[in-house]
């Protein structure tokens, strides 16, 4: 089981690598593009972690 984990991650990480490889906008923009959507991602996953803590239950998605 871990091994087939390991493998599904080893394969993404090839893909993200390749992908930022041959995208096709200049590196800064792509690197501009992944750094807000990280971020987008972070600001998403840590209001639901307040909203969970403020009111003592899970959100609805």
């Amino acid at each position: 089981m871990l091994s087939r984990i390991r493998t599904a991650f080893k394969f993404l990480a090839w893909g993200l690598l390749l992908g930022l490889l041959f995208a096709p906008r200049s590196g800064a923009e792509t690197r501009r593009r992944v750094v807000q959507w990280v971020t987008r991602r972070l600001e998403t996953a840590f209001g639901r972690v307040l909203r969970v803590t403020e009111s003592g239950r899970p959100t609805q998605r």
